[in-house]
């Protein structure tokens, strides 16, 4: 007596429906990891940009670019150049209006001048508190980027912002 083949025969189909039963949980997982990575590696971007102009606003003089820009300065404040290489420094990640820098001092976060060469912000104020006890000039940058993480059934957004603070040098 033969009962494998029979056996064989009735289960031929279960593989298929299993298969269908698990590919949109395989979908979603593998959309979720990539959308996912695409998100971390755009963080990673803004982070570094925002690290890299706060050290390179610390070492360009205040003055350097007003009240005569030279050709280093190409026509730009200390802020718009120190926001410049935030925006070249994050790949391609985030523009202009996604980036802001200010020159603070003192504790906290008080204003050097409050006028657009010192900071990148429309009413003239520090981009964040950063409750610091240094006294001396400090070069703030804050990126901020929203973004989206997706899978088949849900979506999910994101806000992926970096703060960076640097000792002005000058």
């Amino acid at each position: 007596m033969r009962i494998g083949p029979r056996i064989c025969r009735r289960e031929r189909g279960a593989s298929i429906v299993e298969f269908a039963l698990i590919l949109p949980l395989l979908s979603m997982m593998a959309l979720g990891m990539l959308t996912g990575g695409i998100a971390l590696d755009r963080k990673q971007d803004i982070t570094n940009a925002a690290r890299e102009a706060a050290r390179f606003g610390a070492t360009v003089a205040e003055g350097q670019c007003e009240p005569d820009p030279d050709a280093e300065c190409s026509g730009l404040t200390w802020a718009k150049l120190v926001q410049s290489v935030a925006v070249q420094r994050a790949n391609g990640a985030v523009a202009d209006g996604d980036v802001c820098v200010a020159l603070v001092s003192g504790p906290g976060w008080a204003p050097v001048a409050v006028d657009s060469t010192h900071t990148t912000d429309l009413s003239g104020k520090a981009c964040y508190v950063d409750n610091s006890s240094d006294t001396d000039k400090r070069v703030q940058v804050k990126v901020t980027k929203s973004d989206r993480l997706e899978a088949v059934l849900f979506a999910m957004d994101l806000d992926l912002s970096s703060k960076a603070t640097a000792r002005f040098e000058q």
